[in-house]
């Protein structure tokens, strides 16, 4: 079956830089297929017409045969063995053995080896449509786009409906800067592929190196509404500056944050591991919730960056997915925002600056922003509820619940302040209320109810998590019992659970989110329990982190057996 190459770039390195990259034992047997190569085709291998002047192209081939001489001088047995072989007699490799020795190359990425192989092939008159686009794919896959698409054009040119070999050579195309002809690959293969998402993310990527950037947004944005699994929104990356977030096939992460018009916001996605390298692409979302600007590669690698002075004051969203070099990985989220800001109605701006002074310490600076922030729209409930949390950080408790409260009837569609209240009920003590604030929390933000089975005693198991996510997890208690409940974030990913026991009437009895300020995992310590019955765990996620694993560990520790005095009845004198 034709192997496409990734519908996007590939890592830009100098020719110099792929070559020292390469195994020693990659260079040593491209070494030796070249060779074999020389021997089997002399006489009758004539150079391939070139799209365009070449001369830059023979200057950098002679440096990488400069490079790959040297590599083999240092092994001096390798060098031997290869003479060795470039003696054998003409006709020694089989078509059949040559294919299999090309195809073992092409999947082990020793990509030039291949192109020796599949060269020999197709010089000999034993190579099929789909050898031509296998060496298309090596050529690809070393940056040697114009011979790349030579080869797609002649694989095209047999199979004029191969969509692989079309997607290629669009790519190709555009990596030579020959944007008009891929743009046609891209729209025929649009209309070729209707039910795909792809085609629409590599047309965008064209227009965007054509500087077309409308054009290139309409495309994006249709890419990711077809190819989207699930969409997780992150409120924090506002205020944290930097975020790393798990990457995976269709997730789209949604940012939101506050500009004035004019200000200077800089955005990126990094990849993390490298050995992965996620593929990130980012879109900016005015606050009409039109795109706005995009990017998919900057640089060197796979990393994204997007710059713009803000056109209006309002609320923004990063919008990050992946593109299609590679869908998994740890992705490092950016954010930053310079320049000045209007002191009209920009209630945005302050309940930014806010966030900022809360996450710092600064709690009087945090209180006179969301001040400035509900002065300009009272009826602004996520200002209120922050001003609440703000409280509870300055221990002002009973201030805390007052306007976490009146959050909740400014808006009984938002779900945060009953996680903050329930926060502050539990930082008081008060276990009851706190359960039941989280238990509305958990039920308000589901999205999907998940049940276990009940458990027996002390148990240990593992639970992936994602936006949303609730799980009911029964168990029967007796009486006297002392449970201690742990729930902590395992890789991969990133998870900061929410915990609530529900006892045997169905009422929350008491819940934990987080051991400490530093610390996201949750606990129940020591709890006893004061009647027998079936209880429910009930497991989920708080706001810093719902996408990932989790470890669950209960301990149930039974009841001290009562003590009964013996009597011997009594002595006569």
């Amino acid at each position: 079956m034709p192997k496409s190459y990734p519908q996007y770039d590939v890592p830009k390195r100098s020719i110099k830089d792929r070559v020292f990259s390469q195994r020693p034992s990659a260079l040593i047997i491209e070494g030796l297929l070249v060779l074999i190569a020389v021997v089997v085709t002399i006489g009758f291998l004539t150079p391939a017409a070139p799209v365009v002047d070449n001369s830059a192209t023979i200057a950098e081939l002679e440096a990488v045969i400069a490079a790959q001489e040297a590599a083999l001088a240092e092994a001096a047995e390798a060098v031997a063995q290869a003479a060795e072989a470039a003696a054998a007699p003409r006709g020694f490799l089989s078509a059949s053995a040559a294919k299999d020795m090309a195809w073992s190359s092409l999947s082990s990425e020793e990509y030039r080896s291949a192109i020796a192989l599949y060269s020999v092939l197709i010089a000999k008159g034993e190579a099929d449509v789909s050898t031509v686009f296998a060496r298309g794919y090596a050529y690809s896959m070393i940056d040697e786009h114009a011979y790349a698409a030579q080869d797609y054009t002649t694989a095209l040119q047999e199979r004029p409906d191969d969509i692989a070999a079309l997607n290629n050579r669009c790519w190709a195309f555009s990596e030579i800067g020959q944007f008009d002809r891929a743009l046609a690959d891209c729209n025929d293969l649009v209309a070729f592929s209707a039910d795909e998402a792809y085609p629409y993310l590599n047309r965008g990527i064209v227009y965007e190196k054509q500087g077309e950037m409308d054009k290139a947004l309409v495309d994006y944005v249709e890419y990711m509404k077809r190819n989207q699994s699930r969409v997780v929104r992150n409120d924090n990356l506002a205020w944290e500056g930097s975020l790393e977030v798990p990457m995976e096939e269709g997730l789209i992460y949604v940012f939101p944050f506050s500009a004035s018009a004019g200000q200077d916001v800089l955005a990126s996605a990094t990849s993390v591991q490298r050995d992965l390298d996620a593929d990130p692409l980012l879109l900016i979302l005015d606050p009409q919730g039109e795109a706005l600007i995009a990017n998919d590669d900057t640089g060197e690698w796979w990393d994204s960056l997007v710059e713009f002075r803000a056109p209006v004051s309002g609320e923004y969203a990063l919008v990050l997915t992946h593109a299609g070099g590679s869908v998994e990985g740890i992705v490092e989220v950016s954010f930053d925002i310079a320049g000045q800001f209007t002191m009209g109605n920009d209630s945005a701006r302050f309940k930014s600056d806010a966030y900022r002074a809360l996450m710092s310490g600064d709690y009087s600076a945090a209180l006179e922003n969301f001040r400035r922030a509900l002065g300009i729209n009272h009826q602004d409930a996520e200002a209120m509820n922050w001003l609440g949390v703000t409280y509870r950080y300055m221990g002002d408790y009973e201030a805390s619940i007052t306007h976490i409260s009146m959050a909740m009837r400014l808006d009984e569609s938002y779900s945060l302040p009953y996680l903050s209240r329930g926060i502050t009920y539990e930082t008081m003590g008060d276990s009851v209320a706190s359960a039941a604030d989280y238990f509305q929390y958990a039920m308000r933000n589901r999205s999907r109810t998940l049940f276990h089975a009940e458990l027996e005693g002390d148990s240990n198991f593992q639970l992936p998590m994602r936006d949303g996510w609730v799980y009911s997890i029964p168990f029967d208690g007796k009486r006297g019992q002392e449970l201690d409940i742990s729930v902590a974030t395992s890789e991969p990913g990133f998870v900061d659970p929410l915990i609530i026991l529900i006892g045997p009437d169905g009422k929350p009895l008491v819940g934990d989110d987080d051991i400490s300020m530093s610390e996201y995992d949750a606990t129940i310590s020591d709890y006893h329990l004061a009647e027998s019955g079936q209880y429910t765990l009930v497991v989920s996620h708080a706001e810093g982190g719902s996408n990932g694993m989790i470890n669950v560990d209960v301990a149930v520790t039974q009841p001290a057996p009562m003590s009964i005095p013996s009597y011997s009845g009594c002595s006569g004198h």
